[in-house]
């Protein structure tokens, strides 16, 4: 039965008006806040990136839809919060010119990511059953490499548009 793992394009939109509201959700709610920010110098590397993501996304994706979908939204929201934090202290066109080129890939993880999990809460439930569905399965392990894929794509990139930028002395 290939039409229950079969991604429609309204599926895409949902999850994808549901991120870009809590995205926005996340700057008006910072804008309410009246917090005394500072800067904070850490140094990040590629493998911590990638392997931060990465490790998310494939719990997220064991748990299935019921866990990650609340904790995407809540990272979406996060991430609004963060924009608009990081605009406050290092202005529009840094905050822009260091989120631009991976964060619309890593958005797209989080995309990948409630796909697969809700396909992994259809393969419990029939497992559940005590149905085995192993081309069910075989098809959440091929979106969770595309995971490992777009995740390792959006820590290489920022990582090194990050360093490009010059780093945390860019952001002073």
């Amino acid at each position: 039965m290939v039409s229950t793992y079969k991604i429609k394009i309204t599926e895409i939109y949902k999850i994808s008006l549901f991120l870009l509201l809590s995205i926005i959700l996340g700057v008006f709610f910072g804008s309410l806040l009246d917090i005394d920010l500072s800067i904070n110098r850490e140094n990040i590397n590629l493998i911590d990136i990638f392997l931060n993501n990465l490790i998310i996304g494939i719990v997220l994706v064991l748990f299935t839809s019921l866990v990650s979908y609340p904790i995407i939204l809540f990272n979406g929201f996060f991430l609004g919060l963060n924009i608009f934090f990081a605009i406050q202290l290092f202005g529009a066109y840094k905050t822009f010119m260091t989120l631009i080129f991976h964060t619309p890939i890593e958005i797209f993880g989080w995309i990948v990511c409630i796909i697969a999990s809700k396909r992994m809460f259809i393969f419990y439930k029939e497992l559940f059953k005590k149905r085995v569905k192993v081309d069910l399965l075989l098809w959440v392990l091929k979106f969770v490499g595309g995971l490992i894929l777009i995740y390792l794509v959006a820590a290489i990139i920022e990582y090194n548009v990050f360093k490009l930028l010059g780093g945390s002395k860019w952001l002073s």
